[in-house]
């Protein structure tokens, strides 16, 4: 089941707000039933990524938030 821009937008919302408290429930961005899955799979500090799967809907997405580039330090 892919998401449109607009559940998109609301998929981050409920990622950050997972990440300041993993032990909350989420409602899943597909169906609004509780329970949504969060898994953060990220390689920072290149990307954040997270798994996301709903047993009620069978949402099953991979989010990808590209972090910008490392500051280089100059010798």
């Amino acid at each position: 089941m892919a998401l449109d821009a607009n559940k998109l937008a609301d998929v981050y919302r409920r990622v950050t707000s997972w990440r300041a408290n993993p032990e909350a429930s989420v409602q899943c961005p597909a169906c609004g039933a509780a329970g949504l899955t969060v898994i953060d799979r990220s390689a920072r500090p290149y990307a954040e990524w997270y798994a996301l799967s709903c047993p009620s809907c069978g949402l099953d997405e991979t989010l990808h938030i590209p972090l910008g580039p490392s500051a280089q330090i100059a010798d």
